[in-house]
């Protein structure tokens, strides 16, 4: 199989900088793909969501995150480079997904519960793939400003069932990390838009992920 540069960032939330920073890694570098771990907006921006678009291309791969709305999907979706709910296959190697948060207190706009997220990814989840979700799996990248696990435990328990080569998230902005464990590599790339911070990873026989 052959060796994938993926360029990897979150938590864009309609930032102009943090989409100039990342066009300008994107332009100097050669990447297989670009995958936007949710939150490209706050309450949506459709003027944005098309400029993220414009930006990136055809290697544009990403999940709606909770601060995103339908129409926000709606557009990733007609444009073929949503993975919520869905798959995309890059020399071989499968990147597939799941937006959105867990229910909040803030009732934020793209919200769905643990069963939800769980069926979404077992329909379309492969051994050996790239999974893609805004909301963490428990207990990894996911310690929020409060000390407490935000992640989810559906999400975890799809890993465990089909064992995904990494897991790219994103949503918990106080954890950005890459942790290995079960031959899992999980990234959290950080917020792009709160220190413009993004990853860039090489997935092969051996992984190698460098967070700026």
């Amino acid at each position: 199989m052959k060796e994938l540069r993926l360029l990897i960032c979150a938590d864009l939330h309609a930032s102009e900088d943090a989409i100039k920073l990342l066009g300008k890694v994107a332009s100097e570098d050669t990447f297989d793909a670009v995958v936007v771990c949710g939150d490209l907006t706050t309450y949506g921006s459709e003027k944005y969501v098309k400029k993220v678009m414009d930006t990136f291309g055809p290697k544009l791969l990403t999940v709606p995150g909770n601060c995103d709305t339908a129409d926000t999907l709606k557009l990733l979706e007609q444009s073929g480079c949503s993975l919520h709910g869905a798959s995309f296959e890059i020399d071989g190697r499968v990147f597939y997904g799941c937006g959105g948060g867990l229910p909040s207190t803030a009732s934020m706009p793209f919200e769905l519960d643990e069963q939800e997220m769980v069926r979404i990814l077992n329909d379309v989840a492969v051994k050996g793939g790239v999974m893609v979700t805004h909301t963490p799996p428990q207990g990894m990248n996911d310690v929020d400003r409060s000390g407490r696990n935000a992640g989810s435990r559906g999400i975890m328990g799809v890993i465990e069932k089909h064992r995904p080569r990494m897991v790219l998230s994103g949503h918990i902005h106080e954890s950005r990390g890459c942790k290995e464990t079960d031959g899992t590599v999980f990234v959290n790339p950080g917020p792009a838009s709160r220190g413009a911070h993004y990853a860039i990873a090489r997935i092969g026989e051996d992984i190698q992920v460098d967070l700026f």
